[in-house]
């Protein structure tokens, strides 16, 4: 019971922006936990079938879509005109603040997949120290999401510590 007084106090504590950004926080840490998973628990033969491959992007891009239409309408419901709102100039600096740490994931994420991707076509022995096949689109597909997480995060982190520069 006292766990869920903390929890109300906490989303309480939100400002509504922060909020949208927790729930987006959220829903990319699931896909993300979701991708993983199917690959994880995926066979061998599962993993080098393309149409399989496939399928798992179809569904994660599916999941987030779903998700986003889905949390923006439960936002719209709740936020008293909160979206309709522009943003003020510390919520616009709080949101520029997420996105260099973001494009340096995306950035090492695509190198790491160019790298993997020219160690596959020269024959080279092993670029991971583990077999994945279309390890390349993985790879890309995980930055991407990881990308996501550290651009919410950090809006997230900036915003209730109340430090827009630094």
């Amino acid at each position: 019971m006292e766990s869920n007084n903390r929890i109300k106090a906490f989303l309480d504590s939100l400002s509504f922006r922060d909020l949208t950004i927790a729930i987006e926080f959220l829903v990319t840490g699931y896909i993300l936990y979701f991708y993983l998973g199917e690959i994880t628990a995926a066979t061998e033969q599962l993993r080098q079938d393309p149409s399989w491959v496939s399928g798992l992007l179809l569904k994660v891009i599916v999941i987030s879509i779903v998700t986003s239409i889905a949390g923006q309408l439960l936002l719209s419901f709740v936020s008293d005109k909160d979206m309709d709102k522009p943003l003020d100039e510390r919520e616009k600096l709080i949101a520029l603040s997420g996105c260099k740490p973001a494009y340096w994931v995306l950035q090492v994420g695509v190198c790491i997949s160019i790298f993997q991707y020219s160690a596959e076509a020269q024959n080279w022995s092993q670029a991971l120290p583990f077999e994945l096949p279309f390890a390349p689109l993985h790879i890309l597909v995980i930055a991407f999401l990881l990308a996501e997480l550290v651009g919410y995060g950090t809006q997230l982190v900036k915003a209730r510590l109340g430090v827009v520069y630094g």
